[in-house]
């Protein structure tokens, strides 16, 4: 013994690699002060320093043990780090290489090919793609980033956009900036499945699948297994998005069987439109085109309610796609407050221009005045 009394365990408060790091600067003094004089006990020092790293690896292995390389969630007071159990488990290998295909045929034209889940979407790049080709979305951010800094001024770009889109609450949103870069898995599924319930996947994604977390909180070190929910009843979400799918409604059967009305059923409804504009000396000439910014359907939807929207909520000469869609969005909105039936489109199909989304819409509203309108 080199006669050096370090206390253990740790006392309560302090962390592991704190109180390990005392004793082997304590030990490091006692070899300087004695090492002109030479003697067993700098040897058995040195032994001491040895000893108590091989010590600090042995208690930490236990931490660490099990999990593989596929990133920490570092936020808060916790590290969270994916089981190896949980890694090997065939549920969750599935719902990777599901997801992994999904962004794979998504992107076969922009000649991007997905092989790491966490590791490819890292840097924002492929998550950037894959947004800006499911929503049209436009990333002004295109150049590939090199450095930490760029990269996640990059993915925080990116992630807003996609958020956005996605309408998701705050406390619904289960990624992050640091934990995507992180490569941490259970986020990286969680923005994955979100995205494909969103957009609709054709496959079949394993339904309840679990992830189990090794949970470690910083100021004590100590371990904690919990459970993560990534998917639910994905049957009951696939049906459910394939039945919205195929419904069909009178202007699936105008495009399809009777293309030679269009024309009539534009006609009619620009003149309801524009019997609705005409109030405050606007009009509009071309359907495709006059919806697609938002501001006039967020017009007719204050005409129809007999209500002003605040200037400030939306944007009257928009440039941006996402302020355009930020206006088409909140026309959904309001039709929705007044009680109409979420047309069968999205805010993106409207702002594409999208003809037979364009045209719902209008109708939506026209048989809203017609019911507002009748006699009682």
């Amino acid at each position: 013994s080199s006669g050096i009394n370090a206390e253990w365990p740790l006392r309560p408060g302090a962390t592991f690699e704190l109180h390990i790091f005392v004793r082997i600067m304590t030990l490091l003094a006692t070899i300087l002060k004695r090492g002109h004089s030479g003697g067993r006990e700098v040897t058995n020092a040195v032994k001491e320093v040895d000893e108590l790293e091989r010590e600090k690896e042995e208690a930490l292995r236990p931490l660490t043990s099990g999990i593989m390389e596929t990133g920490m969630d570092e936020s808060g007071d916790y590290k969270r780090q994916v089981s190896n159990e949980s890694l090997k488990d065939p549920q969750v290998q599935a719902l990777s290489q599901q997801l992994k295909e999904w962004i794979n045929d998504v992107l076969t034209d922009d000649h991007i090919v997905v092989k790491n889940l966490c590791e490819d979407l890292s840097d924002g790049q492929v998550l950037s793609a894959l947004i800006e080709s499911l929503a049209g979305a436009k990333i002004e951010h295109k150049e590939v980033a090199q450095s930490v800094a760029s990269q996640k001024a990059k993915l925080t770009e990116v992630l807003n956009q996609i958020n956005y889109h996605l309408q998701v609450a705050d406390d619904g949103i289960k990624w992050n900036v640091d934990n995507i870069h992180n490569k941490y898995l259970v986020s990286v599924l969680h923005l994955l499945v979100a995205l494909a319930r969103h957009y609709g996947i054709q496959r079949r994604l394993p339904s309840f699948v679990k992830i189990n977390v090794l949970q470690i909180t910083k100021a004590t070190q100590q371990t904690e297994t919990i459970s993560e929910q990534i998917t639910g009843d994905e049957e009951r979400e696939h049906y459910n998005f394939a039945a919205r799918q195929q419904e069909r409604d009178v202007f699936d059967t105008l495009f399809d069987s009777a293309p030679d009305k269009l024309n009539a059923v534009k006609g009619s409804l620009m003149a309801f439109a524009n019997k609705q504009l005409s109030k405050i000396d606007k009009s509009c000439n071309n359907i495709e085109e006059d919806f697609a910014n938002g501001v006039n359907l967020v017009i007719m939807m204050s005409l129809a309610e007999g209500y002003y929207v605040p200037l400030y909520s939306f944007s009257m000469e928009p440039e941006a796609y996402d302020h355009k869609l930020h206006n088409v969005t909140l026309a959904l909105n309001l039709m929705q407050e007044a009680g109409i039936p979420r047309p069968k489109c999205t805010a993106e199909s409207i702002v594409s221009k999208d003809l037979k989304s364009t045209l719902r819409v209008l109708y939506s509203i026209y048989l809203h005045l017609l019911q507002v309108q009748a006699p009682r």
